[in-house]
């Protein structure tokens, strides 16, 4: 299912060959509707982003006309935040479709920011939900572990303990299978500066480390000026900020590979033959399922309500921990306090992503000029006035997207 009929047609086309080829029993069906599609389901997953990627672009090239800069913009900062107030509200409206439709279903979201993305999905609390993200790849990853700490990956205790807030997440707890503590190696070992950086800080090891950077707005500079546009730009600790051109490049793969293989003298093909992508490894959802299905008592890293499993965080804000997942659900499993200066640091973000939700229901210019207000890179670099005309630039470019935001006003002169 896709708002997006091309691209429905895309996906329909790609599935439909490759079932073909290889003889499998499986059915895909197609469809426009968001209601159509979840009635009956058993699972549901969600990636999407509302406005596609000319909103994305907006994200990062207003903000960096008042001197921010953020290489993602995805999850925090000026650009974070308007996607959530694009996202959140579907993911609230397919919550509640679910609960009519599927109320067995468990939905696993993809979609960014994934702990706001979660909690929207959160405001219908009957719907087993949680979130996902290819980040804990490299926390499930014994390869990549030993790789930090300059050990072999067969001498790794799998799996490690995982907590934090997603995109800035860590190992807290690792260990070789005869109880060494590994941590002091990682510390002692790895060269990359923001790793490195929070290792000797907080004492843990960071996943997916670019994304750390945009939660600490002292880590965010450029590195070359920007010459008419925010895309493309090369940033501290080899950072460069996402290009529109270079997306739309990924979506035109998967077009020309759909038109390759259905045309009428294309030759057999196989799953095999698909492309891989940068983040397959950390797409773990069909696993995910397969553990509930199979009453598999598996673990995986996931985004879930808290619940105590990290005690010095709000038991209600949505945490990235190891789950136990088996034909009994998911369940978060206890990951400790974190370092005390740590999780002060991701209280305050977890404050900023419930105003975020707030703001992205109600539609009030007043909610989303305080998320404004909380988010720490627009304090460090905007005075109050700069920030509330960001806001309403934001706000005037997103308008077709936010419709709750309608006749919402501006600051008054």
């Amino acid at each position: 299912m896709d708002v997006n009929a091309e691209r429905v047609k895309v996906m329909e086309d790609l599935a439909g060959r490759l079932i073909e080829s290889e003889g499998s029993p499986l059915r895909v069906s197609s469809t426009l509707d968001r209601r159509e599609a979840l009635a009956g389901a058993d699972y549901v997953v969600v990636a999407i982003s509302v406005g596609g990627m000319a909103a994305w672009a907006n994200d990062i090239e207003i903000p960096a006309r008042y001197g921010i800069v953020m290489h993602v913009a995805d999850s925090v900062g000026p650009g974070g935040i308007m996607r959530a107030l694009r996202n959140a509200p579907v993911l609230a409206g397919i919550a509640e479709d679910v609960a009519e439709v599927a109320p067995d279903a468990w939905v696993f979201n993809y979609t960014n920011p994934a702990p706001v993305e979660t909690l929207a999905l959160r405001t219908v609390p009957q719907v087993r939900s949680l979130g996902l993200c290819s980040c804990t790849a490299h926390p499930a990853s014994a390869k990549w572990l030993a790789s930090q700490c300059g050990v072999a990956p067969e001498d790794i205790a799998m799996p490690p303990v995982v907590a934090g807030l997603n995109h800035c997440a860590a190992v807290v707890e690792l260990r070789a299978k005869d109880g060494t503590d590994l941590l002091p190696l990682a510390r002692e070992h790895v060269t990359e500066p923001v790793t490195k950086w929070v290792l000797e800080t907080y004492g843990v090891l960071p996943y997916c480390w670019s994304h750390w950077v945009e939660f600490h707005p002292q880590m965010q500079w450029l590195e070359q000026p920007l010459n008419g546009s925010a895309q493309g730009v090369k940033m501290r600790y080899g950072i460069t900020t996402h290009d529109m051109a270079h997306e739309r490049g990924r979506v035109q793969q998967w077009e020309d590979l759909a038109r390759e293989w259905t045309a009428p003298d294309a030759p057999p093909v196989a799953l095999d033959d698909l492309p891989p992508g940068s983040e397959d490894e950390g797409i773990e959802v069909i696993e995910i399922i397969e553990a509930i299905e199979g009453h598999r008592n598996e673990i995986h890293v996931v985004n879930a309500v808290n619940g105590g499993a990290i005690p010095n965080l709000p038991p209600e804000a949505v945490v990235e921990v190891n789950a136990s997942i088996n034909a009994y659900g998911v369940r978060p499993i206890s990951a400790g306090p974190l370092p005390e200066p740590l999780a002060a640091h991701l209280r305050h973000y977890y404050a900023l992503q419930q105003q975020m939700v707030k703001a992205a229901l109600s539609g009030e210019r007043q909610d989303a000029l305080h998320a404004f207000l909380l988010e720490p890179t627009i304090a460090a670099r905007l005075d109050l006035d700069q920030t509330a005309a960001l806001l309403d630039e934001l706000l005037e470019a997103n308008a077709e997207h936010l419709p709750r935001f309608s006749g919402a006003g501006t600051a008054a002169p």
